[in-house]
Formats: C-alpha cells, structure tokens, sequence
C-alpha cells in the first residue's frame, strides 16, 4: 500500500502538476517537464513508497509520447520501475513499456512486454499470431 503524502507537500505537490500540465498544454514542453520533475523531487525518501512519484512519472511518458520525444519516454518508463511496488504482480508497467517501446518503432521489445503485461493480467498470447501491418498498427489474429 502507497502512503500518502503530507498535507503541506500535497498542497504544492497539487498546485505544481496543475500547472506542469498547464505548461504542457500551452505547447511550453521543456518547462512542463521541469516543473513535473521538480514535482517528483518534493515526494520524500524512499519515493517508491508514494504512488503519487509514479503518477507523475506516467504522465511524463504519456507527454513524452504526445510530442514524439520516444528518447525521454523511453528513459523515464524504464526509471517508472524503481517507483512501482506492484509491478511483479500487475503488467501495468510491461504495458506502458510496451507502448512505448511500439511508438519508438522497437517492435520487438514491444511485444515482448506486451507478452509479459497479458501474461500477468492471466492471459496467455501465441506472438506467431501477432503480425504488423503497414500502418504500424499490431493486428491479433487469435
């Protein structure tokens, strides 16, 4: 179970995402991420207790993402691992790094955290079955 954060770091903590995505929105990138970052430097020691530091870091890659930037959304998904502490039991953080890793146009990586997302929600996949198409779009041919 995550903590939560004191009252007196939520109420910044809170003001500083706010305006991080604001900057984001506003097309001021490189200010939004220093500001999400300086939001991830407010959560105390060890970081990996609070959920709130791998919330900010999934919006990074998510940003990341939207801008094409796949370097830093590629660095900052594989940082997202060291804030999880589910991440043996859920594949939330395979399928992020799946998508990253498909978006970046590694599509080998990709699937193979794609695998290991399904296989963790319970499922099995038979990747022979997995094709690509020329859209750049993963077909399932189940």
């Amino acid at each position: 179970m995550y903590k939560d954060l004191p009252n007196e770091i939520y109420e910044k903590f809170d003001k500083m995402t706010d305006e991080a995505y604001e900057l984001f929105v506003n097309k001021q990138y490189e200010k939004s991420f220093e500001t999400y970052k300086e939001c991830l430097n407010l959560i105390p020691e060890p970081k990996n207790d609070y959920g709130d530091s791998s919330n900010i870091i999934e919006w990074m890659v998510e940003n990341y993402l939207k801008i094409q930037d796949y370097p830093n959304a590629t660095y900052w998904v594989e940082k997202l691992g060291n804030y999880l502490k589910n991440k043996n039991i859920l594949g939330d953080w395979e399928f992020l790094k799946g998508k990253v890793y498909f978006e970046s146009g590694n599509l080998k990586k990709s699937l193979e955290n794609f695998k290991k997302a399904f296989d963790k929600a319970g499922g099995s996949v038979n990747i022979p079955n997995l094709v690509h198409n020329s859209r750049r779009k993963l077909s399932c041919l189940f």
